[in-house]
């Protein structure tokens, strides 16, 4: 039986940022609930970073990897720098309902990257 991993969990600038949009979007849409939808988004997170660092696999591939698209090409391209950039060669995706968090791994390090809710075609990289 292999033990769990214990990973560091790091956020990119890029993350923040796009906690923050979310944030004001959330606002925007609704500002009386915004407060209690946004704390909801941010519980949902920090399950998912609890997941992450026991298990650094345990999202999805990142689609946008094999895209044919130009567009989707470059997108992968800039997500490889971003990783490398962190010193993480992995790029996976985690469905945290209804956001889409974009994430790099090592063995032991986990680098979040960016937040995009399911309706967005594209992440916001770099």
């Amino acid at each position: 039986m292999t033990l769990p991993v214990d990973a560091r969990i790091q956020a990119a600038r890029s993350f923040v940022r796009d906690i923050r949009s979310a944030a004001e979007f959330l606002h925007q849409q609704d500002s009386t609930t915004a407060a209690a939808r946004y704390d909801v988004l941010l519980a949902q997170l920090k399950d998912a970073r609890e997941h992450l660092r026991w298990n650094p696999a345990g999202g999805r591939p990142a689609r946008f990897l094999g895209a044919g698209s130009t567009q989707g090409q470059m997108m992968a391209a800039r997500a490889r720098t971003l990783a490398a950039a962190h010193g993480v060669p992995h790029l996976r995706e985690l469905v945290v309902k209804p956001y889409v968090l974009l994430y790099a791994h090592g063995d032991d390090l986990v680098v979040l990257l960016a937040l995009k809710h399911e309706r967005e075609l594209l992440f916001r990289l770099p």
